[in-house]
């Protein structure tokens, strides 16, 4: 049986790097964009001229009606999931006097509700498949939160007390639930905040206890060794792929 995936928010950034690593791996994978059509076209491109097989999909992970929408075009492409990869999510770099309710909304809806929603549409067709998974993406801000990212620290957080409890929960369905945290990693989600700044590159690489920052291939490796068969029984972890940035 051909091995699926499906990694929500993956036209760009970590979640493309998880896609292309899947798809070499030999996963149908289901890429999945909500604004940027392009750049999903360009991910499912590399991908086939690698020889991978990918399908594209428009997903609005907060919305259940496009969540039901997108499961069920993978039930009637392969009828099975064996991989489902929660990496979804935005940013919003405000403090608590800064950031508006509708901002923290987005994000807080995007991190908590599309974990809630992708895990509960996809859990149908991943039941009692040959290693399934369920990886979710968070940070170490779940656990440390930042000041000046209170939507996305509270996010996070709730997102891994999602997972530790899908951890006791999917277990008997064969499924494993752990989460990788990436740490300070340099893709577009960086536009808005100065992230052509080489100065402010250096420095976070030279606060890093491996002295170089997180790159997307390095969650990407993260995820493959979590799903991986000589991980059979890894369930409710966190996997830190940031070189210890977490410790300091």
């Amino acid at each position: 049986m051909i091995k699926t995936a499906l990694i929500t928010g993956s036209s760009q950034g970590i979640g493309r790097a998880i896609a292309i690593k899947l798809a070499m791996e030999g996963y149908t994978v289901f890429i999945t964009y909500f604004r940027n059509k392009e750049k999903g076209e360009r991910t499912i491109a590399e991908i086939k001229k690698k020889g991978g097989r990918c399908f594209l999909i428009k997903t609005n992970v907060c919305s259940e009606k496009s969540v039901k929408r997108t499961i069920e075009f993978i039930r009637k492409k392969t009828g099975h999931l064996n991989i489902l990869v929660n990496n979804a999510g935005i940013e919003v770099p405000k403090t608590i006097e800064e950031v508006s309710l509708g901002e923290w909304n987005r994000v807080v809806d995007t991190k908590i509700n599309g974990n809630f929603l992708c895990t509960k549409y996809a859990f149908p067709i991943m039941k009692n498949q040959e290693n399934a998974n369920l990886l979710i993406i968070v940070s170490s801000l779940g656990e440390r939160p930042d000041y000046n990212y209170p939507a996305y620290s509270i996010g996070c957080a709730g997102t891994i007390a999602f997972m530790k409890m899908m951890a006791q929960q999917l277990g008997k369905f064969g499924i494993r639930t752990n989460a990788v945290a990436p740490g300070t990693t340099r893709t577009a989600i960086w536009d808005s905040m100065d992230g052509k700044n080489e100065a402010m590159w250096k420095k976070f690489a030279k606060n890093n206890p491996m002295s170089r920052i997180s790159t997307p291939e390095d969650i990407a490796n993260a995820v493959s060794m979590l799903i991986n068969d000589k991980s059979l029984y890894l369930n409710g972890n966190i996997i830190y792929a940031n070189g210890g940035s977490h410790l300091i």
